[in-house]
């Protein structure tokens, strides 16, 4: 069975944060009842039918209570609007717990409270204020006291601006944590387009020129002229230039100068708000090295951005000895991670091929480090 440490290591960012704010939301509307007895504790109200009918009903309010609470956020957040059935039982076990109060001011501190809380996320502000205005004002008259109206209108207001600001800010992390992945979508969106636009540019010419000299050499042939040989010779010289073409863009692709990834995953990471720290550069360092190293910070980076909920990223890189040592450590690890992802095997079986190591690390802390060893000379 998990832990609740395990179950909360496990959530999102923008996970995370939901619950914080939204569930002190949900107890505060939970507490309706004890609020109910403590304020018959202190009116010394002596227990009969109608108190207990009264405690009763605060029960029943703040179950109806949470479930629309719960339908508010979620339309605040962009979905359907609660149901008038739920609004409707809401607003008469309200009217109901007034009526079965010991004294009606109280029962409209209680019930009115709690309802002018609930409809917070889905009222308008001017709404919202003329509730608890109107609330402060039914309290003077009632109960013929003054400053009781404005303690209402002071605590009233302060939950439900709390409320509201509390929803307000769970939607604006939502909407960071979307723009973030989109943010991620569009770096690898950019990278794929500029590939795609130098295989065009290294391609496109040669296989237009290799169809039409193609066709040229298929007429020759219909009418036996010895040019056509010639012309399938030249289809083949352009069929030969263009996949060494295609190798020097892959290889260009893929044979990245280490510091232009560095420079790179920090442009990538701090998009995607994260931030990074870059240590050391690669000068120095043999293309091989390079290269090797190069594909470890586009993996770690990818990773991080798609398997992390990091907001802190370290890389560092130095040489100890004659050997080369790459660090990517972030702060953003959910849970156990496990080494058969493609590419994690993938990047282990590329540095075995310059003798290098790969290691991986989820520490308790809550902080994942991913350390590739390879020799300087490789």
């Amino acid at each position: 069975m998990r832990s609740l440490r395990q179950w909360w290591r496990e959530r999102g960012r923008a996970e995370r944060f939901d619950v914080s704010l939204r569930w002190p939301l949900y107890a505060m509307v939970a507490a309706e009842p004890l609020f109910a007895a403590l304020l018959l504790g202190s009116t010394a109200e002596p227990v009969g039918f109608r108190l207990v009918c009264f405690l009763l009903v605060t029960v029943a309010h703040a179950a109806a209570g949470l479930l629309l609470l719960r339908a508010g956020i979620a339309t605040y957040l962009g979905g359907p609007r609660p149901s008038r059935r739920l609004v409707a039982v809401a607003i008469g076990l309200g009217a109901l717990g007034v009526l079965v109060s010991p004294v009606w001011a109280l029962g409209l501190v209680v019930t009115g409270a709690a309802l002018t809380v609930v409809l917070a996320p889905v009222l308008w502000l001017s709404a919202l204020l003329g509730l608890v205005l109107g609330g402060a004002a039914l309290i003077g008259l009632l109960a013929d006291d003054l400053p009781a109206a404005f303690s209402y209108l002071y605590g009233i207001g302060v939950l439900a601006f709390t409320c509201r600001m509390s929803v307000w800010m769970l939607r604006l992390g939502w909407e960071i944590d979307k723009s973030r992945e989109v943010s991620a979508q569009l770096a690898v969106a950019e990278e794929r387009l500029r590939f795609a636009r130098d295989l065009h540019d290294a391609l496109g010419r040669n296989l237009s020129l290799v169809a039409l000299q193609s066709e040229l050499a298929a007429r020759l042939a219909e009418r036996g002229d010895a040019g056509a040989a010639g012309q399938m010779l030249n289809v083949r010289r352009i069929a030969h230039e263009s996949l060494q073409e295609m190798r020097t863009v892959v290889s260009g692709y893929r044979a990245t100068d280490l510091d232009t990834e560095l420079a790179g995953a920090q442009s990538v990471l701090r998009s995607a708000g994260i931030t990074c720290r870059v240590i050391g550069d690669g000068t120095g360092l043999p293309a091989a090295t390079q290269t090797a190293l190069g594909w470890v910070v586009r993996e770690a980076t990818t990773n991080v951005i798609r398997h992390s909920e990091a907001t802190t990223c370290r890389i560092e890189l130095e040489t100890v000895g004659s050997e080369v040592v790459l660090r990517v450590a972030n702060d953003g690890v959910r849970a156990a991670v496990t080494e058969t992802g493609h590419g994690l095997v993938g990047l282990r079986e590329r540095l075995m091929g310059v003798s290098g190591t790969l290691s991986v690390e989820s520490k308790a802390d809550g902080w994942f480090e991913l350390v590739a060893r390879l020799p300087r000379a490789s």
